[in-house]
């Protein structure tokens, strides 16, 4: 019965230690690239997954993805919620989820500081860079 009890202890111990999740990553980085709206919606569902399981979520929006940022782009409106991959971007802002706009998109478009909605800044590269190198950052890119 000694055995038994030790050896319980044992694996309770064990699996407290070690936990459910002890091998995957609380902080992420996502990096939305694609125009493709239902991709950006989709990247944005499980940024707030994520976030709703106590992760740490940053959004890195490059390239065509640029444009969510933008105030008064066109949205597309998807089943089943009737949700835009922008109204999700601030929800996810709402949520203190850190989003940046790549530099390069605002200098190579008529765009400003100014057409952005509230809650985007523009990325420091450096800043990026310590994230990427973070090996407790998990990176997604879409």
């Amino acid at each position: 019965m000694r055995k038994i009890s030790v050896l319980l202890s044992f694996c309770i111990l064990f699996v407290s230690a070690c936990g459910y999740d002890s091998g995957n990553s609380k902080n992420l980085l996502i990096v939305v690239t694609t125009d493709d709206p239902v991709t950006q919606l989709m990247s944005m569902v499980l940024a707030d997954r994520s976030i709703k399981k106590g992760a740490t979520v940053d959004m890195l929006l490059c390239g065509s993805a640029g444009s969510l940022a933008v105030k008064d782009s066109a949205e597309v409106f998807l089943k089943p919620q009737n949700t835009s991959p922008q109204m999700m971007l601030k929800n996810l802002i709402q949520q203190n989820v850190n989003v940046e706009l790549c530099p390069l998109y605002l200098s190579n478009s008529e765009k400003s500081i100014s057409n952005l909605i509230d809650g985007v800044s523009v990325a420091k590269p450096c800043r990026i860079a310590d994230k990427l190198l973070n090996e407790k950052t998990k990176i997604l890119s879409y």
